[in-house]
């Protein structure tokens, strides 16, 4: 690996921790960082982010926030007038005052600056910091977001600075190649250079799993992370397929690791489902209990509003369930990326219905093909091993950062 690896300068809203009580993409930044030199990793994020989930060790000390809610919004019936004009404000006042902690940042002297927003702020930040600071810079997106916001302000628009930063950056970090061509065809662009980067996984422990799957008992399908829209209507219609099955006698059950929050936004649900509650694991044990489950399921909406994020986005427990050694099932549209990944590395099973009865009838094959399938785990080990094991990917990364920092000081040193 690259032992002068340039000062790192991460703008987002995703912290350097293990936090998935709302946003699950946060062990991905992690995981790709974590052995990134501590003195050269410098990340500057909304207060807020920063304060629900604080980085994770070697990373405590090596972030500061900026403010970027000036304006509180309201959670009433005028709420539904004034907010807008309050976030207009906020994204205004983001873009018209000083950056927070600029002395830190200049200190610091960041040699690459990688963006990597999922709301509004942190690009408006990021394109703030990429014009104020003289060096090579790369945008980092982990599904389309922007493709339905239209936020404006007086001074700029979303659309118009996501543009900006695209066409501008030295490279792209991109979670999927479909993401990657959605981008290019929606603004008639194309990267300098460009690297798809999926969430990388620790191998180190996989000879003490159970690889072998000699279960007689209940089927376990098994469910963990958080529950957005872009997941709920798919991971309903698993729900109520497996609940049909266990009144006609099939021993079958439905287990979700997920935050208290989102069991408690579907709990009547969940309940008239008989769908179990696992708790939320904490990422570092989460394997353990999906060894423990027949299948491994992966949910996106079926719903066209999401077909924006559905079709681009990779979910991060894709190879979190790749490395725990049980065969996925991957619940979708024909269009998802998690569909197309599993496809592509022949590495898990599709289902591209929500058709309830069609649910039914591949669960009750599943049921009894719990050896042959046990091989697609195996399978998918390799492929982790192969292509998405932490040492590799992180050498991966951190040359690509350090060839666009190289090729930068070259050609302005000439």
């Amino acid at each position: 690996m690259i032992t002068d690896l340039p000062r790192l300068l991460i703008v987002s809203e995703l912290t350097l921790s293990f936090s998935k009580e709302g946003k699950s993409a946060n062990p991905t930044l992690f995981n790709l960082f974590e052995n990134y030199p501590p003195e050269l990793l410098l990340q500057f994020t909304p207060t807020i982010y920063l304060k629900n989930s604080p980085p994770a060790h070697p990373f405590q000390n090596r972030a500061i926030s900026f403010q970027n809610q000036y304006l509180s919004s309201l959670n009433n019936r005028l709420g539904k007038l004034i907010n807008p004009l309050s976030s207009a404000l906020n994204l205004q006042l983001l873009d018209l005052l000083p950056i927070a902690n600029q002395k830190v940042i200049k200190e610091f002297e960041p040699e690459v600056i990688l963006v990597c927003p999922i709301t509004p702020d942190c690009l408006l930040v990021g394109k703030k910091l990429t014009n104020l600071f003289k060096c090579p810079f790369i945008v980092y997106f982990m599904d389309d977001w922007i493709a339905v916001t239209t936020r404006k302000w007086l001074s700029g628009t979303l659309q118009c600075i996501a543009k900006e930063l695209l066409q501008q950056a030295d490279g792209w970090l991109m979670i999927s190649e479909q993401l990657q061509k959605e981008l290019c065809n929606r603004y008639k662009i194309a990267p300098k250079q460009s690297m798809i980067v999926h969430n990388p996984v620790d191998l180190s422990a996989k000879d003490l799993l159970n690889l072998e799957n000699n279960n007689t008992g209940t089927f376990t399908v098994a469910y963990a992370g958080s529950i957005q829209v872009m997941h709920y209507d798919a991971l309903a219609s698993v729900a109520e397929a497996v609940f049909q099955l266990r009144r006609e006698g099939k021993d079958i059950e439905l287990v979700l690791y997920t935050a208290q929050v989102f069991w408690k936004c579907y709990e009547n649900k969940w309940r008239n489902w008989d769908v179990k509650y696992g708790s939320l694991i904490p990422y570092q044990e989460l394997n353990q209990y999906l060894n423990k489950a027949d299948l491994l399921l992966v949910a996106t909406s079926f719903l066209p509003e999401y077909a924006h994020v559905v079709r681009s986005s990779v979910l991060t427990k894709l190879t979190d369930y790749m490395m725990a050694g049980r065969p996925i099932l991957s619940c979708g549209p024909d269009y998802s990326a998690c569909n197309q990944f599993i496809n592509q590395w022949g590495c898990g099973l599709v289902c591209e219905t929500n058709n309830i009865k069609s649910i039914k009838d591949f669960l009750r094959e599943q049921i009894h093909k719990i050896t042959s399938n046990q091989k697609l785990a195996i399978k998918a080990l390799n492929v982790l091993e192969n292509n998405f094991e932490k040492k590799y990917i992180h050498s991966q990364l951190y040359n690509f950062i350090y060839q666009i920092y190289n090729s930068y000081s070259n050609k302005n040193h000439l």
